[in-house]
């Protein structure tokens, strides 16, 4: 068995909200219309999107929309420019047949969209440079992403000392050609810490799947996509409910982290060597819910796949490793579904390989792997 590579110092921690399942290919209609709540108007092509996943579709001229999906538990997004976005949870087995008037509220800023060259400074576009490296990634795919329109951010090193958030008044499209897709992603939060090495980013991404690839084209992304899924969070999450992950090429073990007496406020990992089998740490109430819980922290090795290079570093000169990630719940325990999402996005935090692969190398829910 391989010895377990060690965990570098630097800690990247980046959250999802992954609230959304699907049990079958059942499938349901969900039909509305979007309209102002205070004037009853309809709203013409406004977006209409089930988080995480690759359903969606926008409103025609006369506010309407039509959507078929999976049987499952969804959480819905519906955005338009100028007003407050909509989210909400929808559950296909309480979908209402005559459908559903969606009502959204105006925002109550103007949207001051700027000219970026005319408008922003030197420290904005270091301020653009280091969100992208945290928010998409450094890996090869998250360094080919592009983000199609900038001036939606908003990008701020002022209101707290040594921490840069950002925000976005409107959907934040990415175009990830190495994977295929057009992600346009509703970020509600982004936190930067560089002395601490933490991020914290929470949202909802929407995948548009780019459907002019030629057949040669398309094979290549789908061989991404596949390398993409295999190791990621959403890979560990699959396996640790069907209880595979040591086919899957996951090794699990116990660390535990105590303080260091020779530096004050560090800790000194001890890893416990002997293999965890997910029985112990997943279980299934009477209702047949899937939670995770364990104490401490989940040393992750995955076997079937070296570390990056981008992820070393150009100074490495080592043979790579098996790409090594730790686990941390910040609650007792987690519920999880059998696509690969959680129903808490502030209830894992991850260290290590998976922390480092951000949206980037991101995958819709409803992705299956080729066998």
């Amino acid at each position: 068995m391989n010895k377990p590579n060690p965990i570098p110092p630097k800690i990247a921690l980046g959250f999802f909200l992954l609230l959304c399942t699907f049990t079958s290919y059942a499938q349901h209609v969900f039909r509305g219309t979007v309209a102002d709540y205070e004037t009853g108007e309809v709203i013409p092509y406004a977006t209409v999107f089930l988080a995480n996943t690759t359903f969606g579709v926008s409103a025609d001229e006369e506010g309407r929309f039509s959507l078929a999906i999976p049987e499952g538990n969804y959480e819905v997004i519906v955005r338009m420019l100028g007003y407050e976005g909509l989210t909400y949870n929808l559950r296909t087995s309480e979908i209402q047949p005559q459908g559903y008037k969606l009502m959204l509220i105006a925002a109550d800023e103007e949207l001051d969209i700027l000219d970026v060259k005319e408008s922003r400074d030197p420290a904005w576009y270091r301020n653009l440079d280091e969100f992208k490296r945290n928010f998409l990634g450094t890996s090869e795919t998250a360094q080919s992403c592009k983000l199609l329109d900038e001036t939606v951010l908003r990008l701020d090193d002022q209101s707290e000392a040594g921490v840069l958030k950002v925000s976005a008044i409107d959907l934040l499209k990415i175009n990830n050609p190495k994977l295929g897709y057009r992600i346009d992603y509703l970020l509600k939060e982004f936190k930067f810490q560089a002395r601490e090495g933490y991020v914290f980013y929470a949202g909802y991404p929407f995948f548009i799947d780019d459907s002019t690839l030629s057949k040669s084209k398309r094979k290549k992304v789908e061989k991404r996509r596949d390398i993409a899924y295999r190791g990621s969070l959403q890979h560990l999450i699959r396996s640790l409910y069907e209880g595979v992950t040591e086919r899957e090429g996951f090794v699990l073990r116990k660390i535990y982290r105590i303080p260091d007496p020779s530096k004050p406020g560090k800790y000194m990992d001890q890893l416990d060597t002997t293999p965890i089998s997910p029985d112990v740490l997943v279980k299934k109430n009477l209702e047949g819910e899937v939670f995770l819980s364990f104490q401490d922290h989940l040393h992750i090795t995955y076997t079937h796949e070296r570390e990056s290079l981008a992820y070393l570093g150009s100074n490495y000169r080592g043979k790579p490793g098996n790409q090594v990630s730790i686990m941390h719940l910040e609650i007792d325990s987690l519920k999880i579904y059998p696509n690969g999402s959680y129903d808490d996005p502030f209830g894992l935090l991850m260290e290590g390989y998976m922390a480092w692969e951000r949206v980037g190398d991101l995958l819709p829910i409803d992705y299956g792997p080729e066998q």
